[in-house]
């Protein structure tokens, strides 16, 4: 099975035409946008394009609320209809925006500046912003943020990188909280929402906002995390992939993590080399001839998207039938997945 490709594991695949820089899943429909600025929304069940837009790139981040989109690229904030793709209103920010949440009504961005002299982030802006795109709050601070998640109480939370470290808590009317973690290094990355936060440092560590879960002792630092239903998953630059309680290798450093119902994910990328590890009962490993830096699953679906603009949709029945079936039966369904493609296509002319 080693020789299985990715997409022929996929039950489809789609195009951006410039390297996907971010990636999520509804329970409709699959988003992603692309370091040129294309956005492009298709029905996740069957792959049919409802709409496109280009705004200027690159993309950074995807958050789909109700009936808009908001989306953080290049310098700007976007608010974009969900059901044609129009541009409802677009804020400039201060440096390169990076991410965004919706939390109780209000539209939270951050934004950050990049000083390269220094060769690191001197200042970031942290903006709210109502439904309608008016300006409500911006605060300025010393670090990068690293994760925006929602503080389960009309505020968010900011994983920071150096000086500080920790991670910040803000709130309208109230003042900014800063709380260390019992990890004392700066963040990387991070994953979840307030019920199950976790970050990864520089240092290999994983820590909750509630407890330190992992501490590396080789020091490989965290260059991506996940978290699932019943588990999380990290990866390392020095090739290492940690679920839980269990350890594998990858040639090169993690480019991105995620996990299927209970299946984790894994791609690295080494000299030009690109290899995709699933983890679950056996592990299996594909090779790719793009990066895959972009990961998101919601319920039985995966989404990748690589540096070539590919995004491809993993189903996990699918997935499993395919990588457990003989090679003539990997044929007969890509097959298929050509013939109900094409018909697909003669339906929507």
């Amino acid at each position: 099975m080693s020789e299985l490709s990715l997409e022929a594991i996929s039950s489809y695949v789609r195009d951006l035409s410039s390297a996907c820089s971010a990636v999520i899943l509804t329970e409709d429909f699959l988003v992603a946008g692309s370091h040129d600025g294309l956005l492009i929304c298709w029905e996740a069940a069957e792959g049919i394009e409802r709409w496109r837009v280009s705004i200027d790139g690159p993309i950074s981040d995807i958050y789909f609320d109700s009936d808009k989109l908001y989306v953080t690229a290049s310098a700007s904030l976007y608010a974009i209809d969900n059901q044609g793709g129009s541009i409802v209103w677009s804020k400039k920010l201060e440096g390169a925006s990076d991410y965004v949440i919706v939390v109780d009504g209000s539209v939270w961005a951050t934004s950050s500046i990049y000083e390269l002299e220094v060769a690191d982030f001197i200042e970031s802006s942290i903006w709210r912003f109502d439904y309608s795109g008016n300006e409500l709050d911006r605060w300025v601070i010393s670090e990068r943020p690293w994760h925006l998640a929602s503080d389960g109480d009309g505020g968010i939370l900011l994983g920071l990188g150096r000086p500080r470290c920790g991670y910040l808590r803000v709130r309208p009317g109230v003042d900014l909280q800063h709380i260390p973690l019992s990890i004392d290094s700066p963040i990387t990355c991070g994953a979840g929402d307030i019920e199950n936060i976790l970050f990864g440092h520089s240092n290999g560590g994983v820590s909750s906002i509630l407890s330190k879960i992992s501490e590396h002792e080789h020091e490989s630092l965290v260059t991506a995390i996940a978290v699932g239903r019943n588990g999380w998953i990290s990866g390392h630059d020095d090739g290492k992939v940690s679920m839980e309680s269990n350890a594998s290798y990858l040639p090169g450093s993690i480019d991105s993590v995620e996990i299927l119902e209970t299946i984790g994910w894994a791609s690295s990328y080494n000299d030009s080399r690109v290899n995709v590890m699933i983890l679950s009962d056996e592990e299996k490993t594909l090779t790719h001839d793009s990066r895959i830096r972009q990961m998101h699953s919601l319920g039985n679906y995966l989404a990748l998207g690589d540096d070539k603009g590919r995004i491809f949709l993993i189903e996990i029945e699918v997935m499993q039938r395919r990588l457990n079936s003989s090679h003539q039966a990997v044929a007969d369904d890509s097959k298929k997945s050509d013939l109900r493609a094409k018909l697909r296509m003669l339906r929507n002319r």
